[in-house]
C-alpha cells in the first residue's frame, strides 16, 4: 500500500479525468506509473546511445583511440626516418 499526496490542482485534474473516463482515481494513477516506470526501463545510458559511434569520427577508423599510442610512433618514426 503506498500512500501519494498530490498538489490541489493535480488532484482536480485527476478527478475530473476519472469522472470523464469512468474509471477510479487509484486505476488512473496506476496507469500513470505504469507508462512512467515502462519508459523509464527502456532508457539507456549516453554512452550505449552512441557506443556504435565512437572512436569513427571523420576518419572512418573504428579503432582510433585503441590504437593511438601506435599511430604516434608511426608518425614519429616517419618524420624522423627523412
Amino acid at each position: 500500500m503506498l500512500t501519494v499526496r498530490l498538489p490541489d490542482d493535480l488532484e482536480a485534474e485527476v478527478d475530473r479525468l476519472a469522472a470523464t473516463e469512468h474509471r477510479t482515481k487509484s486505476e488512473i494513477i496506476k496507469d500513470a506509473l505504469r507508462t512512467y516506470v515502462a519508459s523509464h526501463a527502456q532508457r539507456h545510458s549516453s554512452f550505449e546511445l552512441g557506443e556504435d559511434l565512437f572512436g569513427i569520427g571523420e576518419s572512418g577508423d573504428t579503432d582510433r583511440s585503441a590504437k593511438h599510442k601506435q599511430r604516434i610512433k608511426q608518425k614519429l618514426g616517419e618524420k624522423h626516418s627523412h
